[in-house]
């Protein structure tokens, strides 16, 4: 999956985002592979009220953030090891039944 240019507001800091504090116009990128299914996995817990359905396998991802007077880019994502991936669909709490 490509995402490029993605408008977005960089607010700086998780407690400026959360109080919808001042922020600044910006736009991300990102390149997120991912591949090698290495298992298929479900987990039920009644008592929970979680039930998923996840694919274990690889991933790699690069990204990078610009704004008006600051760039980041990440490492290319071949240079990335996968630690964990898993993607899936799940049900909890009130969308369990």
């Amino acid at each position: 999956m490509t995402i490029n240019h993605l408008e977005i507001e960089d607010y700086h800091d998780i407690a400026n985002a959360l109080m919808d504090g001042p922020s600044v116009p910006a736009n991300v990128s990102f390149h997120m592979r991912w591949s090698g299914v290495q298992k298929r996995v479900h987990l039920h817990d009644e008592q929970k009220k979680f039930d998923a359905h996840l694919i274990v396998d690889t991933a790699t991802i690069g990204w990078s953030a610009r704004r008006k007077d600051f760039r980041f880019v990440s490492n290319p994502a071949n240079t990335s090891t996968t630690v964990f991936a898993a993607i899936g669909s799940e049900r909890n709490g009130v969308f369990f039944s």
